[in-house]
């Protein structure tokens, strides 16, 4: 497998820390996640496919061993220090401050773990007036932009309806860190990776912040409508939703008979790309009038005829059993460690030769502590035992 040999040791919690070790373990590496007291909050945020086993939880957590110790102990921080001088790579999205208050700045890791590349993700960055603050997903699609331009003008600023920013955080932190893993081939040398959500999500940006840069206009939401390209997005059909991107002039022209609107044609607000994104509302209105005289099967004869990008608009059950998401094998079925069988989404690579695997469900909390222990040779250790010693109430 691609990252065979690589041990990481995972420190994250909730979707975004975690999110990165996950696939590196899809990809081959050993993971060892790191939970303390009652573990990661997210093993009890409902829907639970068992004790202990949150839907959210699964989606991040799939091939890594978990190893429970109170890291407010000696025999805690010992055991931290084992593991990390035994690792590769080394994620963790405390708030700023925290880990370097366990005795790891940036100077004694360099100093301590050489070889080891550490990602470090936070909120709103580790410098800054916002630098020492935590936040949450939602909280930084708003500060980022991105809140504003969801939605449209009568809905006002809307949340992505999946926690993008932390997912796309973890995105982020795991291209870090493969970088740094392919400059330590050269180097030798470990080094500090740094991201944080509100990065990797005005990143994300993309082709919203490109049109500020380029116009110094602020972008309105343009509810499911392409900021630019028009026609290019959901409309309404006699019965039912369909999507629609009619860009090239070939497809426009065709698209304009089957309305029964050949007079777009000739219309200086619509004869070309440009112009139709220049008058894009009027476009977008002419058109919404025009789909609603005709079926959605009738509209998606039509465009699969004549080789117009289309689709539906699925439900997340539609998707997950849709005939390409099964070709393609998108859902994981695997039993955890209790018994509990649960389902979660695929990794997103197919690769030729060396191909991702699920090797482990989402560990049970502690699941692997004695035999982690056991591998470095702490297992008898009293201050050790004593860190990992929890009653129920952890």
């Amino acid at each position: 497998m691609p990252l065979s040999g690589i041990r990481v040791i995972d420190l994250g919690r909730i979707i975004a820390g975690p999110l990165g070790p996950m696939f590196l373990g899809d990809l081959g590496a050993e993971v060892i996640k790191v939970e303390t007291g009652q573990g990661d909050a997210l093993r009890y945020q409902s829907p639970m496919f068992g004790p202990g086993m949150g839907g959210y939880f699964a989606t991040a957590n799939r091939n890594k061993r978990s190893l429970r110790i109170d890291l407010r102990q000696p025999g805690g921080l010992k055991v931290l220090r084992a593991l990390l001088a035994s690792a590769d790579v080394a994620v963790e999205n405390f708030r700023p401050g925290v880990f370097e208050a366990m005795g790891f700045t940036d100077e004694v890791l360099e100093r301590d773990f050489p070889q080891l590349v550490v990602a470090r993700l936070s909120a709103y960055g580790d410098v800054g007036p916002m630098g020492e603050l935590s936040g949450v997903d939602q909280l930084i699609q708003g500060y980022s932009g991105l809140m504003a331009v969801t939605g449209d003008e009568a809905s006002g600023p809307m949340r992505s309806g999946i926690a993008i920013s932390d997912v796309f955080g973890g995105l982020c932190n795991t291209i870090g860190i493969l970088g740094a893993l392919m400059e330590r081939q050269a180097s030798g040398r470990g080094q500090v990776v740094r991201t944080s959500l509100l990065e990797a999500t005005m990143a994300l940006l993309t082709v919203q912040a490109g049109k500020y840069f380029a116009s110094g206009q602020d972008p309105r939401p343009e509810g499911n409508h392409h900021p630019v390209i028009a026609p290019y997005g959901m409309y309404e059909t006699a019965d039912g939703h369909l999507q629609i991107l009619v860009a090239r002039q070939g497809d426009f022209r065709c698209f304009a008979e089957f309305c029964g609107r050949a007079d777009w044609l000739d219309d200086p607000r619509f004869t070309d790309g440009g112009a139709r994104s220049a008058n894009k509302d009027a476009m977008r209105e002419e058109v919404a009038a025009a789909m609603r005289l005709k079926t959605t099967a009738e509209w998606t004869e039509f465009l699969a005829a004549n080789g117009i990008p289309h689709g539906p608009v699925l439900g997340i059950k539609e998707a997950f059993d849709s005939a390409q998401a099964q070709a393609l094998g998108l859902t994981l079925a695997m039993t955890a460690g209790d018994g509990s069988e649960l389902k979660v989404p695929r990794f997103p690579w197919r690769f030729g030769r060396t191909p991702a695997r699920a090797k482990r469900p989402p560990p049970l909390l502690g699941e692997h502590t004695e035999e982690i222990l056991a591998e470095l040779n702490l297992a008898d250790d009293p201050e050790v035992r004593a860190a990992a010693r929890y009653d129920d109430a952890g």
